[in-house]
């Protein structure tokens, strides 16, 4: 693990000087005017700074070999089929459900059952991230969330 992380942070630390340069061509701007090339430079540096902590980190840890411990060990299958059945659920029942019932719904599942938090503490966080994620996509960006069974009522 720890030669797949060096190898990989290396190639993405020099798929960020890629994207940095480009950004650069493209001209930057100024924060009150970006130019084109503005987020495409920022993002490149982000995956620059990035990819150098995940290569610093990997330098500074022990091999899972040195450890003694089987790289696949800990990984919770049915964990990942749950998720990956939940998403596909949800990818089914956006649209004629809605996003705010079928979102909170997800998130409930999440919390409590795949994460195992108390039932207060899973009703809150769902209610309160697709509301969060309702104001951010539809109020403020005017993203248009699939209404489904909310506009048969409104």
């Amino acid at each position: 693990m720890k030669q797949r992380d060096l190898y990989s942070s290396i190639f993405w630390f020099l798929f960020g000087v890629f994207i940095t340069q480009c950004g650069y061509a493209l001209r930057l701007g100024r924060p009150s005017n970006p130019g084109s090339g503005f987020i495409i430079f920022w993002m490149g540096l982000a995956m620059m700074v990035l990819s150098a902590s995940i290569c610093l980190t990997a330098m500074l840890r022990k091999s899972e070999a040195e450890q003694g411990k089987p790289v696949w060990a800990e990984v919770r299958w049915s964990k990942i089929a749950g998720v990956l059945l939940a998403l596909l659920l949800y990818a089914y029942i956006l649209v004629p459900v809605g996003f705010l019932p079928s979102t909170g719904l997800l998130l409930v599942y999440l919390f409590k059952g795949i994460e195992r938090q108390k039932w207060s503490v899973a009703i809150f966080g769902a209610v309160l991230t697709t509301l969060i994620a309702y104001v951010v996509f539809d109020l403020w960006l005017g993203s248009q969330l699939p209404k489904g069974l909310l506009e048969l009522i409104l």
